[in-house]
């Protein structure tokens, strides 16, 4: 009876310790359920926070991007103004330029013009005076020549006048059309002691405005006569020369002499 009572006793302990176990491990279980979901609450919040701050910097940042962005453009306009304001007082001023220009042209072709008609009139009156062959010879060709220097300097008022409009390309042979600007100065002094030599390595048609190109050869070849100084046995040159350099058309004007002195 005794064996079976301490039997009975041990198993009901035993069923008694394997509930409190099982309790145990369920209260256990339950624990760390709640403590997961305290844990997910605060990481959750943790989320939110981090989110908020996130959204605080964007917010902070985009407004500081706009102010940026609006002192900037007020800069920029600032500066756009300021430039407008230069380019119009520059721009007035190159009108007042152009104009004062147009108005010395017309000033010193008008004093050129004068004195050449008078030489046409006294080349006419010679005429009248039954001259030689020779005399008239020589008669026709100063007429000629300042027939020529009549043009150019019609040519020079006209390009004044036509200066701001866009260039005018045409095609041009150059040797012939140099040649012809060189034979217009066969009458200065020493011409004939200036060997002078048109050269174009390119052989191709020149495309140009022809009046330009004829004003800035003019100048370039009439002083280099008019101012060669011939000294000595040097033989005094002048080389006209049109050549390709860097995938550009050039043409150089180049003589031996002292040139003007300072």
């Amino acid at each position: 009876m005794m064996m079976g009572f301490i039997s009975g006793q041990a198993e009901g302990l035993a069923y008694i310790i394997r509930n409190f176990n099982i309790t145990y491990f369920i209260d256990l279980k339950v624990m760390s359920f709640f403590s997961f979901i305290v844990e997910a609450e605060i990481r959750w919040d943790i989320f939110l926070l981090g989110l908020l701050f996130i959204l605080f910097i964007s917010l902070g940042s985009y407004g500081l991007g706009m102010n940026i962005r609006d002192t900037r453009k007020k800069e920029l306009e600032k500066l756009v103004k300021e430039r407008t304001k230069e380019l119009e007082k520059t721009n007035e001023e190159l009108k007042q330029r152009n104009s004062e220009l147009d108005r010395f042209v017309y000033s010193a072709s008008h004093d050129l013009s004068s004195p050449l008609k008078s030489i046409l009139g006294l080349i006419n009156v010679a005429k009248l005076e039954k001259p030689d062959a020779q005399q008239l010879l020589y008669l026709n060709m100063m007429e000629k020549s300042v027939d020529k220097l009549e043009s150019f300097i019609e040519e020079v008022i006209q390009y004044s006048r036509n200066a701001r409009l866009p260039i005018k390309h045409e095609e041009l042979e150059f040797k012939p059309f140099v040649k012809e600007i060189i034979h217009s100065y066969q009458y200065l002094p020493n011409y004939d002691k200036i060997q002078i030599e048109v050269e174009d390595s390119t052989g191709l048609p020149l495309y140009t405005d022809r009046l330009r190109l004829k004003i800035i050869l003019n100048n370039l070849i009439s002083n280099a006569i008019k101012f060669h100084r011939v000294t000595g046995n040097q033989q005094a040159e002048i080389r006209i020369k049109r050549m390709i350099a860097d995938e550009y058309y050039i043409i150089v004007v180049t003589d031996n002499g002292s040139g003007i002195q300072p």
